[in-house]
């Protein structure tokens, strides 16, 4: 339930395989606290609420770099700058003290390139200049061109076609602003200029809860 506490002593394990966690208020670690990923689903997406988790001489395991976290978790911290610290770790925080913590999301490839051609603004679509393996549904930075960065502009990916070679992504929503792919020549020099691409999308995130979180 909301607002318990729960300890995890020496010698036991504690393996997570529900889709959503109560808000739990404290989780001590002394022994193993296993987070399991879905193995048939990997857009399955499993969520856990907790204030504190402190773990002290135990394991917290969030995939391996050997067998990684591959289908999607969200674990979100709760809590404000007045609630109560543990002392040397603050709060709304994962304390650790002679202890493991082991967090491996999927490995994706690349997790950022560059444009193969010029977008325009209006254009729904954007070509890359290398194969990715990149999915529907993850979301995307393109980076700003201009001199204004904040002509960076987050998208989701809605399709991929040709995604061996040059993929083509269908966006979400069409781009506000251009963004420049191409070669600028400067006298006897070309100089490559590319607007950037990053993945954003990851399979585990640690994050703060939103309403609590500052938005710099």
């Amino acid at each position: 339930m909301d607002g318990e506490s729960i300890h995890i002593p020496k010698g036991l394990n504690l393996l997570v395989d529900i889709d959503e966690s109560p808000e739990i208020n404290a989780l001590i670690v002394e022994g193993s606290l296993i987070f399991a990923p879905n193995v048939t689903d990997k857009t399955h997406h499993r969520k856990f609420h907790a204030h504190y988790i402190f773990v002290s001489g135990g394991t917290m395991e969030v995939g391996t770099a050997e067998f990684p976290y591959d289908s999607k978790i969200t674990i979100t911290m709760y809590g404000t700058i007045s609630d109560p610290y543990l002392p040397l770790y603050g709060n709304k925080c994962i304390g650790l003290r002679e202890a493991t913590l082991d967090m491996h999301g999927a490995v994706k490839q690349p997790t950022w390139t560059v444009m193969k051609d010029t977008a325009e603004a209006g254009s729904s679509t954007i070509t890359l200049n290398m194969p990715v393996d990149w999915v529907v549904g993850d979301e995307i930075s393109i980076a700003s061109t201009s001199f204004n960065s904040r002509e960076a502009e987050q998208r989701t990916i809605k399709a991929i076609t040709a995604s061996d070679t040059y993929p083509v992504l269908t966006l979400d929503k069409p781009l506000e602003y251009r963004h420049f792919a191409g070669t600028e020549e400067y006298g006897d020099k070309k100089i490559d200029m590319r607007a950037e691409v990053g993945l954003l999308t990851r399979s585990v995130v640690f994050k703060g809860e939103d309403e609590h979180t500052v938005d710099n």
